[in-house]
């Protein structure tokens, strides 16, 4: 979820890697101009960024300066290009360029910056008040996640079947509004649980073993819980923290 997979300034590369399917195509713009979507006319200033869904067309032309960054699996609500403006201080700026910093530094060795960087850019976008919102049936199973995703005996396909939709239906629905489908929406609520709890924050002190860290994200098995995290972090859970890996 929110994995960044380009960031860098070569235009072309860029609007290539985004005609795959699932990937994001933002652009840090080096200029001022206007949008024009669907009848619509979005103005944006130098430092804003154009999110672009994966299927959209870009709807900008090429200005020396951009910086463009592609995420696979954004969890975003968008459905067409817009305008996020830069309402951080140069929160967007400062994104940007670490995600292409750490990129061509080896992205496997900095795959938790990149995974941190990739949740930063996209709460900003999701930030923004014109970012829609979600409908009932999805925010019910993201609420139900939030609410049971530590418990291991928590079965999200059982609370699915409740709902009286299909569960096809609602997958589709779901990612079609976040982003992501509900069990990776899961998957990366648990592993940025475990991130904070192994590297010592969210509240506790100093760093806990990796049979606790799984207990407390919702993994019965510790060993399962170590390939899921490795898949995610890019690094298995023992190392994660060391040498300033996280």
């Amino acid at each position: 979820m929110n994995t960044i997979v380009y960031a860098g300034t070569q235009r072309e590369r860029a609007l290539a890697l985004a005609k795959q399917k699932d990937i994001w195509l933002l652009i840090r713009r080096a200029d001022a101009g206007e949008l024009h979507i669907d009848g619509r006319s979005e103005r944006y200033e130098c430092g804003d960024v154009i999110a672009v869904p994966p299927g959209c067309e870009c709807p900008c032309a090429e200005c020396g300066g951009d910086i463009y960054v592609l995420i696979e699996n954004a969890a975003l609500p968008l459905r067409s290009p817009a305008a996020v403006h830069e309402v951080y201080g140069g929160g967007f700026e400062h994104a940007f360029m670490q995600a292409e910093h750490h990129l061509s530094a080896g992205g496997t060795k900095n795959a938790a910056v990149l995974a941190a960087l990739g949740d930063l850019i996209t709460g900003y976008i999701a930030a923004q008040d014109g970012a829609a919102a979600l409908s009932p049936v999805v925010e019910s199973v993201r609420a139900d996640i939030l609410a049971n995703f530590a418990d291991p005996s928590y079965a999200l396909d059982a609370f699915m079947r409740t709902l009286p939709l299909s569960g096809d239906y609602v997958r589709k629905l779901f990612k079609s509004q976040t982003g992501v489908t509900p069990h990776d929406y899961l998957v990366g609520t648990r592993m940025q649980l475990a991130g904070r709890l192994l590297s010592g924050g969210a509240g506790v002190a100093g760093r806990r073993n990796i049979a606790q860290v799984a207990e407390m994200c919702g993994f019965a098995e510790p060993l399962y819980f170590s390939r899921v995290f490795k898949k995610y972090y890019g690094i298995p859970p023992s190392d994660y923290g060391k040498d300033g890996n996280k």
